[in-house]
Formats: C-alpha cells, structure tokens, sequence
C-alpha cells in the first residue's frame, strides 16, 4: 500500500512540475491580450512586460526543455511498461521491481532538475520585479491548478515546427 501511495505521489508531482514549465513557457512566447469571449490563459504574463530578446531567449530555451521533458516522459513510459512486466510474473522479484523503482525516480529527478534549473536561468534574463511577477505568477497557477495539461500545446508546437523547416 505505502509503494503504491508512493507511485500514485510520484505521478501526480510528475504532472505537475510539467506543466507549470509548460504553461511557463508557452505563456511567455505567446501571451497576448484577452481578445473577443476567448480567455487567454497566459494573459497574467503579459504583467512581465518582456522585451522581444527576453521573450526570444525565454522561448528558445523553453523549447528545448520540453524537448528534454518530452524524451524523458518516453523513458518513463519505458520504464513503468518494464515495472508493470516485472510485476506480471508469477513470482514477482521484488528487488528488480525495486531497481526499476528506483530508475523511475531517478527520471523523474532529472526532469524536475532540469525544470528548477531553467526557472533559476530565466532569472538571469529578467530584471527583479519582473522576477517577483514570473515567481508570483508560478505560485498562483501551481495552487489554482491551471498548470495541468499546457505540455501538449507546446509539444503540438514544436512538432509543427519540426514538420515545417
């Protein structure tokens, strides 16, 4: 039960962390103005009043983290397919299990690094009150949940990208 209250904690910090970069991201390259009855979700971005550098460099960098989340996120898949192969056997071997275990939260490790590292570099390009707003921003939208599911967008984006050179 405990390693299933673990596993359960594991996925849903996984989906968050995601898409708060995600929303980050995409809200930072694409923030425009609520027009018509659209709400534009990314619209509290606009508040950080960013250059067109700032907003280039944020993007740019943005996109290369969904790109390391997104191959990350198929490493994982890989992994809990193995976990769930492992498990199946008539006689579970409960260290591999845990081995597995183990290289899931590893993944998942990197990948939250990897998203903490890049709100650490945007930091660097932004001045200090547009800091306060960016981090104000993070925490309003992680406690409303209006993070969850903006990854998809972005990798929707960036495949269009890749199919368009």
């Amino acid at each position: 039960m405990k390693k299933k209250l673990f596993q359960i904690g594991f996925v849903v910090s996984l989906v968050f962390n995601v898409a708060a970069i995600a929303t980050v991201g995409y809200s930072l390259y694409f923030a425009k103005p609520v027009s018509s009855h659209k709400t534009n979700p990314f619209a509290a971005y606009d508040r950080l009043n960013l250059t067109d550098e700032q907003r280039k460099e944020l993007w740019a960098r943005y996109l290369d983290m969904v790109r390391g989340i997104t191959e990350s996120r198929e490493q994982y898949k890989t992994k809990w397919a193995e976990a769930v192969q492992l498990i199946a056997q008539p006689k579970p071997d409960w260290k591999a299990i845990e081995v597995k275990q183990a290289e899931i939260l590893e993944i998942n490790r990197q990948t939250q690094t990897m998203i903490f590292q890049r709100w650490d570099w945007a930091k660097t390009q932004l001045t200090p009150e547009q800091q306060r707003i960016f981090f104000d921003i993070l925490h309003q939208r992680i406690k409303s949940g209006e993070l969850l599911g903006e990854i998809k967008t972005v990798q929707e984006i960036i495949n269009k990208q890749s199919a368009n050179p």
